[in-house]
This record gives C-alpha cells, sequence and structure tokens, in this order.
C-alpha cells in the first residue's frame, strides 16, 4: 500500500520543465497575494478585456465594409453590378445592385451581412440622388410606395449609381 499525502505536505509543481516563454501573455486566473481580492480580480478583468478587444478591433474602419462575407446573400447565377457604401460613420450601410434585385445590407464588425430589405428592378419607381455639403443620399422609391435609403456616400459615387440603376430599371421594363 502506498501512504497517503497529507494537506500540509508540499505539491511539487506540475510544469516545473516548462521554460517562462511558453507561457500565456494572460494568467489564466487572478495572480495571488497582490491586494484585496476584488481589486485583483478588478485588475486582471481589465486586463483580459483590453486584450481581446485588441485582437477584435478592425485595422481601419472602411476595411471592414469592404471585406464583406456575403454568403448566401446572392442567389446562384446572380451578377453583382454595382455597390454603393456609404463614409464613415455610417460605413456598415451598403446598396447593392444585381442583374435580379437591389438590396440594402447592413455589415456588423466581423463582417457578417444582413440584409434590410430588397426589390426588383421592375418594382422601382423612382431613384435620385440629392447632395448637400458634399456628401449624397441616394433614395430609391418603389411602386409599392415603400423605399430604399443611402446616406452619406459621395456625389459621383452617388450619381454613377443612380445612373446605373435607371439603365437597369429601364432595361427590365422591355
Amino acid at each position: 500500500m502506498t501512504p497517503h499525502s497529507l494537506p500540509s505536505d508540499p505539491v511539487p509543481p506540475d510544469d516545473a520543465d516548462r521554460s517562462e516563454s511558453a507561457r500565456p501573455e494572460i494568467p489564466d486566473g487572478p495572480p495571488a497575494g497582490a491586494g484585496s481580492p476584488l481589486r485583483v480580480l478588478r485588475r486582471w478583468w481589465r486586463t483580459r478585456r483590453t486584450a481581446s478587444a485588441a485582437r477584435r478591433r478592425p485595422s481601419s474602419p472602411r476595411t471592414r465594409s469592404e471585406s464583406i462575407d456575403a454568403t448566401g446573400l446572392f442567389r446562384p447565377g446572380e451578377i453583382e453590378y454595382q455597390r454603393l457604401q456609404s463614409l464613415p460613420p455610417f460605413d456598415t450601410d451598403l446598396l447593392i445592385l444585381t442583374d435580379l434585385r437591389i438590396m440594402r445590407v447592413r455589415t456588423d464588425a466581423q463582417g457578417s451581412v444582413a440584409q434590410l430589405s430588397q426589390a426588383t428592378p421592375r418594382q422601382i419607381g423612382a431613384i435620385r440622388a440629392e447632395e448637400f455639403r458634399g456628401r449624397a443620399t441616394v433614395t430609391v422609391e418603389l411602386h409599392v410606395g415603400s423605399s430604399m435609403r443611402l446616406e452619406e456616400t459621395t456625389p459621383a459615387e452617388a450619381q454613377r449609381f443612380v445612373d446605373t440603376v435607371t439603365e437597369v430599371a429601364a432595361r427590365s421594363r422591355t
């Protein structure tokens, strides 16, 4: 029979052969003996939260929307004609024109896409770009009485998008 250890006996460390460089940057738990338990927990939580936020933060707000994950957004064989994106701070909103429909979508920080509304080119009644203080707002009015709007984009991109949508809508009616 083997003797049982007593609670007062020292416990040999499991990772004695590991080098210091192999240890994680953020400890798994709060360090012992570094002040009151509440302060230790707060400091430990702040360190973990700032480290994880730095890993998740996108490099720039403009690249976030350009690298959207459009998986499941387009139908098989659907051709994208043009994409109009808002300027910061609204840079997560897009109008996407395809051969089958026009969609208003919004992206999140990870690049996932949520489709907010859609319409076929035949449903487009009027489209206009309104310029104000160097920015443009594109409004697509539908025959059913609803509309899609994209705010805060450049006037040149807005006019190019309006021209393309007008051409696609006219072609779909013939």
